[in-house]
């Protein structure tokens, strides 16, 4: 009878136990929301010289956001080497169909119809010229590319230099309140710099890692779309190239 009283107690506690572990997780998690909000927002709207850092900080992450989400959609091989472009031009080949396939590069904005393009264009003066051309036009198209990432890579290396700003500047103050004290200030009169130093950097980080990630892959992949696009201009130019003799 001891032993099943015993029992039935610890599988109560046990169920009281489980039911409440899920709220203190939660009023946790609330707690340490608030705490970062907290901190955020005393990093922001303390002091004149902290609300003008973390805003250029923010106005970053604002503009990595958008380059990032911009280049996902434009730099991708359905934009720069789409396979109906290469279709078309390749039927328009095949059928001699020249003047329609000048026509047709003229007015597609793709990569590799604009590699095409500039090789139609020397067509009159040979082969060899029409090969300068194209890699004259995938030079100057992938240094375009180059140009429109460039953004991300300095976004990435300016954020964290405005958090280092908010760094020496929390650093400051704390060093400030050391000298107001004579030396003796207590741990929580040093607390709002150093919060403010490390808020800082944390957010210039958090904005500097992802957009030069980002520039990282988007130039890498801008020079495998470009390698492609010369070699499928090249491929449908193999019609101008003159058989050996």
């Amino acid at each position: 009878m001891k032993k099943r009283m015993f029992f039935w107690m610890v599988s109560a506690a046990a169920v009281l136990l489980a039911m409440s572990v899920p709220a203190l997780a939660e009023e946790a998690a609330k707690a340490q929301r608030r705490s970062v909000a907290w901190m955020f927002w005393i990093a922001t709207f303390s002091d004149p010289i902290g609300f003008f850092d973390m805003m250029a900080i923010f106005a970053c992450s604002l503009a990595s956001i958008a380059l990032i989400v911009e280049h996902c959609i434009t730099i991708r091989r359905s934009v720069l080497v789409p396979e109906l472009s290469v279709a078309q031009v390749k039927t328009m080949f095949d059928e001699r169909r020249f003047r329609e396939a000048l026509e047709f590069c003229q007015n597609d904005p793709s990569f590799v119809s604009a590699v095409v393009h500039a090789g139609l264009i020397e067509a009159a003066n040979g082969y060899e010229a029409m090969e300068n051309a194209m890699e004259d036009a995938t030079g100057e198209r992938t240094a375009r590319l180059y140009r429109k990432i460039e953004w991300l890579n300095l976004l990435g290396n300016v954020a964290p230099m405005f958090g280092l700003w908010g760094t020496i500047w929390g650093m400051m103050g704390a060093f400030s309140t050391i000298e107001a004290r004579g030396g003796k200030a207590n741990p929580a009169d040093l607390a709002g710099g150093i919060m403010v130093a490390l808020v800082s950097t944390f957010c210039g980080l958090i904005v500097a890692i992802p957009a030069l990630a980002a520039y990282g892959i988007f130039r890498s992949r801008i020079e495998q779309l470009s390698m492609e696009a010369a070699l499928v201009a090249e491929e449908l130019l193999a019609n101008f190239k003159p058989s050996a003799a």
